[in-house]
């Protein structure tokens, strides 16, 4: 009986001591599925992957210690991940990452931002991924990163920004989207970015920008839109950007600059505007642009600024107009400025341009002897001119027109008469040899191309353009001896009327008309 009862108990107390072994054991399971839970369910550690199987592979500096690296460069290799792959809940067992960076290694491998894996990183600053198929970056793709500061998604092939992509980033300064394919960006896209001051297109091709776009943008220092396909601009396209430093627009399809296209830019510094289509800028385009110091106007098709081009930006201390077709920049043009421009870090490049010889180029020859600015000698003295292009005389029309004489009616410059023009160029037969004349001409003609140094040109040689007036009215007519005066045409006309033809009055009165507008032309 006795060991009866010793075996009961003996069982019993087995029983007991294996459940209570049970209960250990799933205790402890159930400790490491909350741990599971708490740090996102992840499987390895994103530092320390050994599958060679997997999607994503990291390299961590430092250490490969969970929740211990700072800074992560992950590559993609095996494309087709979902957005809630598991991979991405890897990415908690590394909370304390600081830096982190994406390179995609096959086409296709990656076609968003991966939100899912930067939700597990509160401590991030900067975040940059390459080489992506992006097309668009979605709403809140940055999951309220509060502490980040950086952002780089250059050569994704981001075509659209949507709404709130970056958005609730109270922290970030830079924003990288160069060298994608971005057409359209929405009005808030960028949303409660208070300190972002650097944003860069560059290479892109936006064509327009909508009004309103940059208006949460208010403390932006430096905008790059080089390189895409811009072709308007209006006086409402940068509002917001009061505090904006520098603008780069080089390398777009700018044809035009209207009045106050940047009036809403009060402190720009440095406004680049080269390798556009430029043809014309109002006299006022540059208004309100009072903290201006550099402005780039070069590569364009210039032919003339206007007079008051530069009276808004009286602070201006550098300006390009290299490659342009300026025929003129005058003294008026260049006075406002005129004064900035002697220091020795001032800047003024004039290289290849049509400027025309004359005497609106003298006040080169006093800002070449009175800056202290190298670079400023140096283009001076590389600025070419060609002469004053001709003018047609009168004395053109006394030349008679024959088949071996295919006279040029732009040989003659005002003021050159037959005679005058022999003595130019030494022609010791007598005055009316047409044959040495024309000759003669035309080495004048061939000369008038040859471009010549501005500065060899004594200041006080370079002759002055006549003064073109412009009226509404009809012009004066002046009697040349050269032309049949209006007694020689009435009487013309008086003949013309008695021939028997029988021309009514008012036919005389139009030939009339007609025979003064050929001869005046």
């Amino acid at each position: 009986m006795e060991r009866r009862v010793a075996g009961v108990i003996y069982i019993l107390i087995t029983f007991a001591l294996v459940n209570e072994m049970s209960m250990n054991v799933q205790a402890r399971d159930s400790s490491k599925r909350r741990t599971k839970e708490r740090s996102g369910g992840f499987q390895d550690n994103i530092c320390d992957i050994t599958d060679r199987d997997s999607k994503v592979h990291c390299y961590c500096e430092n250490t490969r210690e969970p929740r211990n690296a700072t800074k992560a460069e992950c590559w993609i290799f095996n494309g087709g991940i979902p957005r809630d792959d598991l991979v991405w809940q890897s990415f908690a067992s590394q909370p304390t990452l600081q830096a982190l960076s994406f390179n995609v290694r096959v086409e296709g491998a990656l076609s968003y931002v991966p939100t899912k894996a930067l939700m597990y990183l509160p401590r991030l600053r900067s975040i940059n991924i390459k080489y992506g198929n992006i097309l668009e970056v979605s709403s809140f793709a940055f999951a309220n990163l509060t502490h980040l500061r950086e952002t780089g998604l250059s050569q994704n092939q981001i075509e659209t920004l949507q709404q709130y992509s970056f958005a609730h980033l109270p922290n970030v300064t830079t924003i990288n989207l160069e060298d994608n394919t971005i057409l359209d960006i929405d009005a808030e896209a960028f949303y409660d970015v208070p300190k972002l001051q650097k944003l860069v297109f560059t290479k892109n091709n936006i064509s327009t920008i909508r009004n309103g776009t940059f208006q949460h943008t208010f403390n932006l220092l430096e905008l790059d839109l080089n390189k895409n396909n811009i072709y308007n601009l209006n006086r409402r396209t940068f509002d917001g950007l009061a505090n904006l430093r520098k603008l780069d627009l080089r390398k777009n399809r700018i044809q035009n600059l209207t009045e106050f296209t940047f009036a809403e830019l009060w402190n720009l510094q440095e406004l680049l505007l080269g390798k556009n289509d430029l043809k014309f800028i109002s006299e006022r385009a540059f208004d309100g642009l009072s903290q201006l110091r550099k402005l780039s106007l070069d590569d364009n098709k210039l032919g003339s600024l206007p007079s008051g081009l530069f009276e808004g930006v009286r602070g201006l201390s550098s300006l390009d107009l290299r490659s342009n077709e300026l025929h003129a920049l005058t003294y008026d043009n260049i006075k406002p400025i005129l004064d900035n421009l002697k220091p020795q870090n001032s800047n003024l490049l004039l290289e290849d341009n049509s400027f025309v010889c004359n005497c609106n180029l003298k006040w080169m020859h006093a800002l070449r002897n009175e800056t202290k600015s190298q670079n400023t000698k140096d283009s001076l003295e590389n600025v070419t001119c060609r002469l004053d292009p001709p003018i047609v005389s009168s004395a053109y029309n006394k030349i008679p027109e024959t088949d071996n004489a295919p006279f040029n009616q732009e040989i003659l410059h005002a003021g050159l008469t037959i005679e005058t023009l022999n003595e130019k160029m030494n022609i010791t037969e007598k005055k009316g040899d047409l044959k040495d004349i024309v000759e003669a001409a035309n080495e004048i003609q061939t000369k008038k191309g040859v471009k010549r140094n501005v500065l060899k040109f004594p200041p006080e040689t370079l002759p002055c353009p006549r003064e073109v007036v412009k009226t509404t009215e009809a012009p004066t007519f002046i009697i040349d001896p050269v032309i049949p005066i209006q007694n020689e045409m009435k009487t013309y006309r008086y003949h013309e009327m008695n021939s028997g033809h029988g021309l009514s009055l008012r036919f005389s009165i139009v030939l009339y008309n007609i025979c003064l507008a050929f001869f005046f032309t």
